[in-house]
């Protein structure tokens, strides 16, 4: 994690002092009072699921750049600051899919220190299960290599698909739809979320 050595509000040098029971890097500034709690990012990545027959095929896209290029994975990507987590979810499957999709719930969640997951920041990763509403999987050559909708059997002859996105299918194949967090309100225009337990479909 890159150290921070100056006050982003008054431009003071930071120094370390003791605060909320631990030490912490803070501006000593008279009247600045700003503390500086590490970086910090949001991920998020969409399970979509469609019938193919009598099985349920599963959206994977292979990453093309590093970090961890050529394995495959459920589509996703970070949060931008102003865009709340269900519209990042939806255009991120679009975007590296080419897949239009809609959030039905939150089934999981990961938190990671820095450098832990691979990622510079601290992250808290939310894994969504999306309904499928239309397209053919897509990809750009570039970021996303390749895409395509496929059986848990077929991933396993698929070399480099990451376990936790197969953990992520195996969780929306083995609960109800709605029965995570879902969305119960959200701010207008879009400026915040509620999550809670839904009561799930009969599916």
């Amino acid at each position: 994690m890159t150290r921070m050595n100056y006050c982003p509000q008054c431009a003071s040098p930071l120094a370390r002092r003791f605060d909320g029971g631990r030490e912490r890097i803070a501006c000593l500034a008279e009247g600045c009072g700003f503390i500086y709690f590490g970086d910090f990012s949001i991920g998020c990545a969409g399970v979509v699921v469609r019938p193919r027959g009598n099985e349920i095929e599963a959206l994977l896209v292979q990453r093309g750049q590093n970090p961890f290029a050529g394995t495959w994975q459920i589509p996703g990507g970070y949060a931008e600051y102003d865009e709340v987590l269900s519209l990042a979810v939806e255009r991120e499957v679009e975007e590296e899919a080419g897949i239009v999709a809609t959030v039905s719930d939150v089934v999981a969640f990961r938190h990671a220190l820095a450098g832990s997951s691979g990622g510079p920041s601290t992250n808290v990763y939310f894994i969504f299960r999306l309904n499928y509403v239309s397209g053919e999987p897509q990809h750009d050559g570039d970021e996303i290599a390749a895409a395509g909708f496929y059986t848990l059997d077929e991933m396993e002859d698929i070399e480099g698909v990451q376990g936790l996105s197969k953990w992520g299918i195996r969780q929306v194949l083995g609960s109800k739809s709605g029965s995570g967090l879902s969305v119960t309100s959200m701010g207008d225009p879009n400026t915040w979320q509620i999550y809670g337990l839904g009561e799930g479909d009969s599916r």
